[in-house]
């Protein structure tokens, strides 16, 4: 049973938005398609967190030109058919003319037509796949395409030194794209695939995977996947006294990773969209985390969905009225002048991010830290 949440609050600092919106009256109501509920609720919890961490900034210095905004939350039960139903539902039902997209890009996929459609400005904080690119003049994302990811993959493992590798990654959009742009990077730059296989998402035992990769004999592993299955995987291989070295993306740089993991993640090294910890920005989402959450540590991917809030809530404050068209037609401008916590939010003609660049991590002493090679 899919859940809405109708929540508005407060909290610090001033956007400085206008626009046509000016006076008191209802909130302005964004939708969201969340996963709350399902496998991808370990990353859910804290989307929606940073998310209202946003809103409660963007209410307490006065909202949008004097209206608040509020985020009607759809639980999509973390998957495709979930998100379709939550989609239809937000713009049928609830009709909000922008709605922040669900994680996984199968899942974002599945509902960015129905947008485009619709006439529905859909903005995505964490989903990467290429073919995103394609969906359409109303969608656009905060988060880098796996076209910039995957060369990040390959120049770690050729910063390593390493000609060889054994690649898995999760058969899904995100994985089967992230891992193809990979491929055809390494293999340009010299790099052999020794072998390389598609695995599921959601299984709790990958001993075949891990002895496929084994055979392979390889003395480095590029596994493409996520928390829990990256997590099984080298527990299972650990267990099996198999010890390569790791390589992964970014979907794996969290906490919760090294907690599932254990003992296994030590020494696993991967790519992330690089963050300036130090600018200003990021140092003033960090505050409005702390403030609401006390010592809890930033989610993974929370900056991106705190950034989303923002640089939206900016178009809506720019734009002529809150309409969909109107708030597409400003959202341009307002990426171009948004430097958040995780950088310049300017979409190019495809709705894409303009800036990103890839930074690495290492799993060191049970904790993430950035790696140089």
């Amino acid at each position: 049973m899919k859940t809405l949440v109708r929540i508005s609050a407060a909290a610090v600092v001033a956007l400085g938005l206008s626009g046509a919106h000016a006076g008191a009256g209802e909130p302005l109501e964004i939708g969201a398609v969340t996963p709350l509920s399902g496998k991808l609720s370990i990353y859910g919890e804290g989307f929606q967190k940073a998310m209202l961490v946003a809103v409660n900034k963007i209410n307490a210095a006065g909202g949008v030109a004097g209206k608040k905004i509020r985020i009607l939350f759809e639980d999509n039960q973390s998957t495709s058919q979930g998100s379709v139903s939550a989609i239809q539902k937000l713009i049928n039902v609830s009709k909000v003319p922008v709605i922040f997209g669900p994680a996984a890009s199968t899942n974002f996929l599945a509902v960015c037509p129905i947008a485009q459609t619709a006439g529905v400005v859909l903005v995505a904080a964490e989903s990467a796949a290429a073919k995103i690119s394609d969906c359409g003049s109303y969608v656009y994302r905060v988060f880098p395409s796996d076209a910039l990811q995957g060369k990040g993959v390959s120049k770690l493992v050729n910063d390593l030194g390493v000609r060889k590798v054994a690649l898995t990654y999760v058969n899904n959009d995100w994985g089967v794209g992230l891992a193809d742009t990979f491929k055809r990077e390494f293999i340009a730059a010299g790099g052999e695939i020794a072998g390389e296989f598609a695995h599921d998402e959601g299984k709790a035992d990958y001993r075949a995977e891990v002895l496929r990769l084994k055979n392979y004999a390889t003395t480095h592993v590029v596994n493409l996947t996520y928390v829990k299955e990256g997590a099984t995987m080298l527990k299972q291989a650990k267990q099996a006294g198999f010890a390569p070295k790791w390589v992964m993306g970014s979907a794996t740089r969290s906490p919760k990773f090294v907690e599932l993991a254990g003992g296994a993640a030590e020494g696993v090294v991967g790519t992330f969209p690089k963050v300036a910890k130090d600018a200003a920005a990021f140092k003033a989402y960090a505050k409005a985390w702390a403030q609401a959450h006390g010592d809890a540590k930033l989610p993974i991917f929370g900056g991106y969905n705190y950034d989303m809030v923002m640089v939206v809530a900016k178009a809506i404050g720019n734009a002529s009225a809150y309409t969909a068209d109107a708030v597409r037609a400003a959202l341009a401008d307002a990426g171009k002048a948004y430097d958040g916590a995780t950088g310049n939010k300017a979409f190019d003609a495809n709705g894409d991010i303009v800036n990103a660049t890839y930074g690495a991590w290492i799993v060191k002493d049970g904790k993430i830290a950035d790696f140089k090679p």
